[in-house]
């Protein structure tokens, strides 16, 4: 008796990890997406430290172009 007990036990976990899984990796995916598409701009002098722009303009700092980051893994 405790043998299938421990069998049915087993198949509902293995059964939530897999839908679990399932859903968890859509998300990333979807996020990743996300941020790919998100471009990011700083200022070439680093006037402002780390400080960046989600649009092209100028430094309020220097004047100089900003310019588009390129996206870290």
């Amino acid at each position: 008796m405790k043998t299938k007990v421990n069998v049915v036990i087993l198949l509902a976990l293995a059964i939530a990890m897999t839908l679990g899984s399932c859903g968890s990796s859509e998300k990333k995916t979807n996020s990743t997406e996300q941020v790919a598409a998100k471009k990011a701009y700083q200022c070439p002098m680093k006037c402002e430290g780390n400080k960046t722009y989600d649009k092209p303009g100028k430094c309020p700092v220097c004047k100089m172009d900003l310019e588009e980051q390129k996206a870290v893994n």
